[in-house]
């Protein structure tokens, strides 16, 4: 027969296990209403060594950084996707940058706008938005330039940008960001048109000079323009189609389409002079070419070039 000293034992073991289960059910329950959520949204700053603020659907929210949550590396406009629960302040549990960061090298071909700008890659030019607070009034158009962006849903996003090296003179070698810019092209190679000068059929975007309009103009349409090249940059300072090539000091070629409402493609050939030493006799008709020019005074000098 079971003593009264071993049944309380039984009965206080009884409870206590009672008492555990109730208190793992409460946990549960805990973790249970705080439910992990994702969101996305725009990195608007980090508010002090505890807090970020993020913006969601236009709406700014400050987030308590979680254990072991870091915002290094994250750039103010950056888009996020993150984790978080919901408490008296919501607390950040994880973060990080919508779409791959890439790294690059190219020549900073200048401004845009206010909001954007142009660089040269490998002959090839790419528009990219400056992230907020992302300052470029220091960079002298032709500098070959390092940078990081990150393609988005509008287009690509500048992050960072370092100058590598300042423009050249193409006449002392020396850095001059007033003097002749030795300008980077790409094409195809049409032929010799005689001893001292090539012509090369060109793909190339321009930017639309003040007042320049191409409404009504049909894709594919002879056009006729004229340019001017500011650093990297080519600004159309009028363009019109017309029906076969005019007489003037213009440029003819085909209107390959708008890139976007501040700029243009247009294919066209242009004649280059050969400068001293340089010679295309390797390189056949028909080949694509990189190659850098200065603008002479009667017309552009070929400084290099080679077979891509």
């Amino acid at each position: 027969m079971m003593k009264i000293k071993d049944m309380l034992f039984v009965a206080i073991a009884v409870i206590l296990l009672f008492i555990t289960i109730g208190g793992c059910d409460h946990e549960e329950a805990t973790l249970t209403e705080q439910t992990i959520l994702s969101e996305e949204g725009v990195f608007v700053r980090q508010a002090d060594s505890q807090s970020v603020e993020i913006e969601i659907d236009s709406e700014p929210r400050t987030f308590i950084l979680g254990t072991g949550v870091s915002v290094t590396g994250i750039a103010d406009g950056a888009e996020v996707s993150f984790t978080y629960v919901e408490e008296e302040r919501p607390v950040l549990l994880s973060i990080e940058v919508k779409g791959a960061v890439r790294e690059d090298e190219g020549i900073y071909t200048g401004q845009i706008d206010s909001h954007s700008v142009e660089i040269e890659i490998d002959g090839q030019f790419m528009a990219l938005e400056l992230a907020e607070n992302l300052e470029v009034d220091e960079i002298d158009d032709g500098s070959r330039v390092a940078f990081s962006y990150r393609e988005s849903d509008t287009g690509p996003v500048l992050f960072s940008i370092t100058v590598l090296e300042e423009p050249v003179d193409s006449e002392n070698g020396e850095p001059d960001g007033e003097d002749t810019v030795e300008l980077v092209g790409e094409g195809i190679l049409s032929g010799q048109i005689d001893a001292h000068s090539v012509e090369i059929e060109i793909v190339r975007p321009f930017i639309l000079g003040e007042g320049v309009d191409v409404t009504g103009i049909e894709d594919g349409s002879l056009v006729a323009f004229t340019f001017t090249e500011s650093g990297q940059r080519a600004v159309l300072d009028s363009i019109e189609a017309v029906e076969q090539p005019v007489e003037g000091e213009v440029m003819h070629g085909t209107l390959i389409g708008q890139i976007d409402s501040q700029s243009v493609e247009v294919r066209y050939f242009r004649a280059f002079a050969l400068d001293q030493g340089i010679s295309i006799e390797e390189i056949a008709d028909g080949s694509e070419v990189v190659f850098t020019y200065v603008e002479g005074s009667q017309q552009p000098v070929l400084t290099s070039i080679s077979q891509r």
